[in-house]
């Protein structure tokens, strides 16, 4: 019985990685458009992401005075393994930020 939970368990995480994605794109860019990645940030949430544990936070904080960007939300694997421990009381994701191509230094 103990195996058949344990399965049942990694099947479920396995199931649900990668499960929630949304990419915005700010200012000239549209999604397609050549980006880098520079920074990310943990997103702390409560029962499925109803009751968020972060403060507000601005993108200025991570990407600068730039107006052309794009972020990226998801749940990645970890943060669905989390969800799936937790049976949905802390449901983290994480939000990625980046940049054209062109606005990065090759220095």
């Amino acid at each position: 019985m103990k195996k058949l939970v344990l399965f049942g368990c990694l099947c479920a995480t396995i199931s649900i990685s990668s499960c929630y994605t949304a990419k915005i794109a700010h200012g000239s860019l549209t999604v397609d458009s050549p980006v880098v990645k520079v920074n990310s940030k943990k997103n702390h949430a409560l029962i499925d992401g109803l009751i968020p544990l972060n403060s507000g936070w601005e993108a200025k904080k991570y990407i600068g005075d730039r107006k052309d960007y794009v972020t990226k939300s998801q749940m990645t694997f970890v943060d669905g393994l989390l969800g799936v421990i937790t049976l949905g009381i802390y449901t983290p994701t994480t939000t990625m930020f980046y940049v054209p191509l062109n606005d990065v230094s090759t220095k």
